[in-house]
C-alpha cells in the first residue's frame, strides 16, 4: 500500500484476535480508515479457543490467597490445572515475585477495581459490537454457575462474596439442590454454587471475531497478513510499520498482537512482564448432557460452555515457551474431570485445541499509550478475560486515539507499571 495515499484519520492495527478486531471496529465507527495486519488469519490464534463464558467473578489477580493455599497440591496433581515446565521456571520466578506482591492489600485493591472497572462494563461493549456486526444471535446471557463438591473449597470462595457486591457484581449462594435444579446434567454430589446472574456467553467466539472481520472489510478496511517487524517514524513524524512485505504509513499504531505485544514494545525501554499461559480445551459434539449457561468446576478450575459446535471444556494453565509443542494430553484430561460434575457426559468424537494466553503478573491487561512516542498505542495481556473486556478494552483505545477521556480510568493499566 502507497503510504502516500494515507490520511490522517489512518490507524494501523497489528493483530487481528479478538481484542485487536474490537479496538479495529470500534475506531471504523468512529470515522477512522482501519488497516489490519497480522501473520495469522483473523481470529487463528489464542482468541479462537476462548471458552465463551463472558463472566462478571473474574475480578482477581492470579495469585489469590486461595490460589496460593493450594499451589503445592495442584503442582504435584498429574490432572492439576497448573503447570509449569522445568525449563520455563527462570522465566517464571519474576513473573511470580510479581504476582505474589500484589497480595499486599493496597495492591489487591488496586487490580480488583481496575479489573472491575473493565468487568463491569463488559456486556454492554460487546453487545453494541456485536449488534453493528450482526452478530448478535451468538451473545446470551443467562448467567454462570460455579459448582463445589468441596466444602473447605466452597467456603474459601465465599470469602469473595463481600468484594462482588462492593464492585456491583450480583452473586448469589446456592445449595447442591439448587444448583442441581439449574442445571440438571450436573453429579448427586455437587454440594453447592455460586450463581452470576449478570455473566453472559458467547455461543463461538471465532464467529464472532469473524463477523467483526467481514463488517470491518465490507465498510472499506484493509486486512494485510504478513509479519510485523518493527515500527519506524519518518523525519515528518509520521509512523510507519514494517513488515515482511513493505511498509505501511499511519498517523497513529495499535500494538494488540497478545503474546507477541510485549516482545513489540521492548525497543521502547519497557521490562517484558508477559509470560506465555497456554490454555487447552476440548471440543465434543455429541456430549450427550444439556446445559443452559457456562458452568466452573471450582475445584477443577476449569469451565464446560455450551457451544454452536457442542459442548467445550476449557481451561487449566500450563507456563512454558510459547512454541513447546502441544501436550493435548492436558485437553483430553478435561473430559476425565467433567464427568466427576456431568455424568451422563460422553466424549465419543471430541477435537482438541491449544492457545497461548498472554499473562501479565497482577492479572490488569496493559491498555495505554507508548511514552515518549505520539501515536503509538497498545492493547495487550489480558490473560483470561480476553473476550470479556475486548470490547471496553476497544472502546478505551479509540478514545486515546481520538484524545478523549477513557470511559475508565487506564492509569492502573499502563504498562509502564512493570518498569
Amino acid at each position: 500500500m502507497n503510504s502516500s495515499a494515507l490520511n490522517s484519520r489512518t490507524v494501523v492495527v497489528v493483530g487481528a484476535g479478538i481484542v485487536g478486531l474490537s479496538i479495529a471496529l470500534r475506531l471504523q465507527l468512529e470515522g477512522y480508515e482501519v488497516i489490519v495486519i497480522d501473520k495469522l488469519e483473523p481470529m487463528e490464534g489464542c482468541s479462537a479457543g476462548n471458552a465463551g463464558y463472558i463472566s462478571t467473578a473474574n475480578i482477581f489477580p492470579p495469585a489469590t490467597p486461595d490460589l496460593i493455599r493450594q499451589l503445592p497440591r495442584l503442582l504435584l496433581s498429574r490432572n492439576g490445572p497448573l503447570v509449569i515446565k522445568p525449563s520455563y521456571i527462570g522465566k517464571m520466578l519474576p513473573w511470580s515475585l510479581r504476582a505474589v506482591g500484589v497480595l499486599k492489600p493496597e495492591s489487591y485493591t488496586r487490580v480488583t477495581g481496575a479489573l472491575a472497572s473493565l468487568i463491569t462494563r463488559s456486556q454492554d461493549s460487546i453487545s453494541q459490537l456485536a449488534r453493528v456486526a450482526k452478530a448478535g444471535h451468538l451473545l446470551t446471557r443467562d448467567g454462570g454457575l460455579h459448582v463445589y463438591k468441596n466444602m473447605d473449597a466452597f467456603k474459601a470462595k465465599q470469602q469473595s462474596l463481600s468484594l462482588w457486591k462492593e464492585h456491583g457484581i450480583s452473586a448469589e449462594l446456592l445449595s447442591g439442590g439448587d444448583a442441581r435444579a439449574i442445571e440438571p446434567a450436573l453429579a448427586s454430589d455437587i454440594i453447592g454454587g455460586i450463581y452470576f446472574p449478570g455473566a453472559g456467553r458467547c455461543s463461538d467466539p471465532k464467529e464472532l471475531g469473524l463477523h467483526y472481520f467481514r463488517h470491518l472489510m465490507a465498510s472499506g478496511a484493509t486486512f494485510i497478513k504478513s509479519a510485523f517487524q518493527g515500527v519506524e517514524r519518518s523525519g515528518t513524524g509520521r509512523l510507519e510499520v514494517v513488515h515482511s512485505g513493505g511498509r505501511i504509513g499511519a498517523m497513529k499504531i495499535v500494538l494488540a498482537a497478545g503474546y507477541a505485544t510485549a516482545q513489540m514494545l521492548r525497543q521502547y525501554g519497557y521490562t517484558n512482564s508477559l509470560v506465555s499461559e497456554r490454555g487447552y480445551h476440548l471440543m465434543i459434539s455429541r456430549p450427550e448432557v444439556r446445559l443452559g449457561r457456562p458452568v466452573v468446576f471450582g475445584e477443577a478450575y476449569f469451565a464446560a460452555t455450551p457451544m454452536d459446535q457442542g459442548l467445550r471444556l476449557a481451561g487449566t494453565a500450563e507456563f512454558c515457551r510459547a512454541d513447546t509443542l502441544p501436550n493435548m494430553k492436558r485437553a483430553y484430561m478435561l473430559q476425565r474431570l467433567a464427568i466427576q460434575y456431568l455424568p451422563g457426559l460422553s466424549a465419543k468424537t471430541v477435537e482438541p485445541w491449544m492457545g497461548v494466553r498472554p499473562s501479565l503478573p497482577d492479572g490488569v491487561p496493559a491498555i495505554g499509550q507508548v511514552k515518549g512516542e505520539p501515536g503509538l498505542f497498545y492493547a495487550f495481556g489480558h490473560g483470561h478475560n480476553g473476550l470479556t473486556t475486548s470490547a471496553i478494552t476497544a472502546h478505551c483505545v479509540a478514545a486515546l486515539v481520538d484524545s478523549r477521556e477513557p470511559p475508565i480510568d487506564i492509569g492502573p493499566f499502563e504498562y509502564s507499571r512493570f518498569g
